[in-house]
């Protein structure tokens, strides 16, 4: 430690000198220049106390072992391919030969090299070929002394064999290897393997090749020699030894039955509309079928095959929520405006052709009319389809008598805040129903909508003042009293 703290103080000497030599002169401005770099994040760099002759293993990259010696070298890794993915970009740049792209047919859906970019995608391979060949020679001239080189394949004997064909076919241009094989192969390992084999009688005085198999490496264990145990014998010589505590304690262990087996059968979640038609239970319909029958997504186009397909009642009611949620509620709207945003909603993509035919524009333009939508150009807040959670009892939702808990999701269709300071609830429902069935809408949804008014008085911590059901049909608003 002490030897630190003196490298260091001789460190900063020798900055200070070096501080000296410039125009800037003084201890002030000095230490002013080390404050800033310490503010800066910046840092001097502590001091070395090992040179570079010290008795010790380096461990680092080739182009920083440049321009160094060393006693024993070892180049591990060179059985890693080249990194050549820069090749495959859709465009290539070269210094001298300029840009290459690859053409793109549009009306085939395929794209492929021009020749610009395969004369550049050749020349860029041969460059990065040079380049490492040129870092493979600073790895080999660093050792003084002794270099062991480490490479990993996976089949060895395959490609050993292979070269060993492909040397008989291209021999020498001289005294180098053929320029064909030095492209073909992209491993450092694979290159020095051609070498080995080209001078394969010479190499042998001053070069050792060794071949490991994985097993050898890692070592293969025997396998633990298994005890046979003679079941019926054990089992005779535990029953001489038992007593009637024993057995009487199996007997409990074995008729154990689990006091919360009710809970199992309780789902975890589920959602308000399963709740609402929790009698649809006791015809032994299982919980899930009744969630899917609201939830269930539909298929995509391109599976179902055309836009013809019949859309139905609950399909419209989810376009006529859509709309609804697009409303703008600052705003006064005539027919042919409302007309408007449902093939708005169309060219978005957000809904098809087929799907903007089936709304009745009137419907949503009734609405824009209505006493709510006028309250709602006055409201301090206003909230659209707001997903919610609430806990309740497993006692709503199936037969079972249990102190359980269940997590119900739902959404609520719009509540706002009046110019009164009053929270209105409001749901749309596009049930088919005739003028004066008004109680029947209102004897079908009330739950749902006592469920909505509590999870939103949870939420808000404040009193639900009014619950309304808009019909879309009737064009009604439909006061739910508390």
């Amino acid at each position: 430690m002490g030897g630190l703290r003196k490298a260091n103080l001789q460190m900063l000497f020798e900055r200070a000198k070096q501080y000296e030599s410039i125009s800037f002169k003084g201890l002030f401005n000095f230490i002013n220049f080390i404050e800033k770099i310490s503010s800066s994040s910046g840092d001097l760099g502590a001091a070395k106390l090992i040179g570079e002759n010290e008795d010790v293993v380096r461990i680092m990259s080739i182009h920083k072992s440049k321009g160094l010696e060393f006693p024993i070298v070892f180049i591990s890794g060179t059985g890693t391919g080249f990194n050549l993915m820069d090749l495959n970009n859709d465009i290539l740049l070269h210094q001298d030969l300029g840009i290459g792209v690859k053409y793109i047919d549009y009306d085939m859906q395929i794209k492929y090299d021009t020749l610009s970019k395969m004369a550049l995608k050749n020349k860029l391979y041969e460059e990065t070929l040079s380049e490492e060949m040129r870092i493979l020679y600073v790895a080999l001239t660093r050792a003084k002394e002794k270099i062991f080189v480490t490479g990993i394949s996976k089949n060895y004997s395959d490609e050993l064999e292979e070269m060993k064909n492909l040397i008989n076919m291209y021999k020498k241009e001289g005294e180098k290897i053929n320029s064909v094989l030095l492209k073909k192969y992209k491993k450092y390992l694979d290159w020095i393997l051609l070498v080995y084999l080209y001078n394969e009688n010479e190499i042998k005085e001053y070069s050792t090749l060794n071949i490991f198999k994985k097993q050898d490496l890692l070592g293969v264990k025997e396998e633990e020699e298994k005890e046979k145990v003679d079941i019926q014998a054990l089992i005779s010589e535990c029953l001489q030894t038992v007593n009637e505590n024993d057995v009487e304690k199996i007997r409990n262990i074995l008729s154990y039955k689990y006091p919360y087996l009710h809970s199992v059968e309780i789902p975890t979640k589920t959602s308000i509309t399963a709740i609402v038609h929790k009698d649809v239970l006791k015809e032994n319909k299982p919980l899930q079928e009744i969630e899917n029958e609201d939830f269930k997504l539909d298929l995509p186009k391109f599976l179902t095959g055309t836009e013809e397909e019949k859309i139905s009642p609950a399909k419209k009611g989810t376009l006529v929520h859509l709309c609804m949620k697009n409303l703008d509620f600052s705003r006064d709207y005539t027919l042919d405006d409302v007309k408007e945003l449902i093939n708005r909603l169309c060219v978005k993509k957000i809904i098809t052709e087929r799907e903007t035919q089936s709304i009745n524009a009137m419907d949503i333009f009734r609405f824009t009319k209505s006493d709510v939508f006028k309250d709602l150009k006055f409201a301090k807040e206003i909230h659209k389809e707001e997903a919610f959670y609430i806990n309740v009892e497993a006692s709503m939702v199936t037969d079972v008598k249990a102190d359980d808990m269940i997590l119900a999701q739902g959404i609520i269709d719009l509540y706002y805040i009046d110019k009164n300071d009053k929270l209105i609830l409001l749901d749309y429902k596009t049930d088919f129903i005739r003028e004066g069935e008004e109680q029947i809408l209102e004897d079908r949804h009330k739950d749902q909508l006592y469920l909505y008014c509590n999870a939103l008085e949870s939420a808000l911590s404040r009193k639900v003042d009014k619950i309304f059901i808009y019909s879309v049909v009737l064009g009604k608003t439909i006061e739910i009293k508390k």
